[in-house]
C-alpha cells in the first residue's frame, strides 16, 4: 500500500490510488481534497508555526478526478492577526474542481492558564482498544481512502451501512504528501469528512445523498494516533439535510465538522 495521498511538485499534485472514493473508481473520496486544501492554506506564507488554521470550508463543485491537479492560493484578507485565504483546485484542462476557504489566526501567548479553564475532558465512549474493528455493511469498491487509509474501530459496533448516529475511532495510516509522516492537522482533516458516512440514516437503495461541502472548526490540534468522529445525520423530505460530527482525541474534543447534504430520489 502506498503510504501517501499525493506527490507534490510545487503547486501541482498527483494523487495515489489511496485517494479513491467508494462509489466511483475514477473519482476521489472527499477526504483527500479536504486535506490537500487544508495543507496548502495552512502552509502558505509564514505557515502553520505562525498561524493556526481555525476554520476550513471545502466546496466540491465537481467530482475530483484521480488525475494531476493544480492548487492556487489567494490571499483574500492578508491581515497581521487574522487571515482569510482561498484555494482553487483545477485539473489539467483548467476546470475548477474544488473551492476552499481558510480562516487563520496568529499564534500569540495571551497568558491563559488552560489547566484552569472548564474544559469537559475526554468524551465518555469506549477507547480504541475496547472498540470493535469496523465492518463494511455492504460491498464497496475494493481499496481506496475509506478501506485502506485508516484503521477504524466502531465504538457502538455498527458496520458501515447500518442506519443511525454512530461514533468511530480512526487511526490514519497515510501521509498527505510523499516523504512525510501524518501530522496533527492532516489527521484531523482526513477524519472530518466521514461524519455522514458513519451516521447515515438513509438506505442508499432508496435515495441519492451527497455532501457537496464540509466545514471544519478546530480549537486545537489533536494529540496521538487515534481520533474520534461522533456523528449524527439529519435528512428532510424537501431534499436536503446536514451531518455533524464532534471530533476528539483521547483527551477530549478538539473540533467539529459540518456537512450539507443533498437528498434526492433516484
Amino acid at each position: 500500500m502506498t503510504a501517501w495521498l499525493f506527490e507534490r511538485d510545487g503547486t501541482r499534485v498527483r494523487p495515489s490510488a489511496l485517494c479513491t472514493g467508494p462509489w466511483d473508481p475514477s473519482a476521489m473520496h472527499g477526504g483527500p481534497p479536504t486535506v490537500l486544501c487544508g495543507r496548502f492554506l495552512a502552509d502558505h506564507g509564514e505557515g502553520a508555526d505562525v498561524f493556526h488554521l481555525a476554520r476550513l470550508t471545502v466546496e466540491l463543485v465537481r467530482p475530483v478526478p484521480l488525475a494531476p491537479l493544480h492548487v492556487e492560493v489567494i490571499e483574500t484578507r492578508a491581515g497581521r492577526r487574522i487571515q482569510l485565504l482561498d484555494a482553487v483546485v483545477r485539473d489539467d484542462t483548467g476546470a475548477e474542481i474544488v473551492y476552499a476557504r481558510g480562516m487563520r489566526i496568529r499564534r500569540t501567548d495571551n497568558g491563559l492558564d488552560e489547566s484552569k479553564l472548564p474544559h469537559p475532558g475526554p468524551i465518555d465512549v469506549a477507547p480504541p482498544e475496547d472498540s470493535i474493528p469496523h465492518k463494511h455493511g455492504y460491498p464497496l469498491e475494493p481499496g481506496g481512502f475509506y478501506m485502506d487509509a485508516f484503521d477504524i474501530r466502531s465504538v457502538d459496533g455498527r458496520s458501515f451501512g447500518e442506519l443511525g448516529p454512530s461514533a468511530c475511532w480512526f487511526r490514519p495510516l497515510a501521509a498527505t504528501f510523499a516523504g512525510e509522516t501524518p501530522g496533527p492537522l492532516d489527521r484531523a482533516l482526513s477524519v472530518a469528512d466521514f461524519g455522514n458516512g458513519i451516521s447515515n440514516i438513509i438506505d442508499i437503495g432508496d435515495l441519492v445523498y451527497i455532501n457537496p461541502d464540509l466545514t471544519v472548526n478546530l480549537h486545537r490540534l489533536p494529540v496521538g494516533e487515534w481520533l474520534l468522529s461522533d456523528a449524527v445525520t439529519h435528512a428532510r423530505s424537501e431534499g436536503f439535510g446536514t451531518a455533524t460530527a464532534r471530533l476528539a482525541d483521547q483527551h477530549g474534543e478538539f473540533g467539529i465538522a459540518n456537512q450539507s447534504l443533498m437528498v434526492s430520489s433516484r
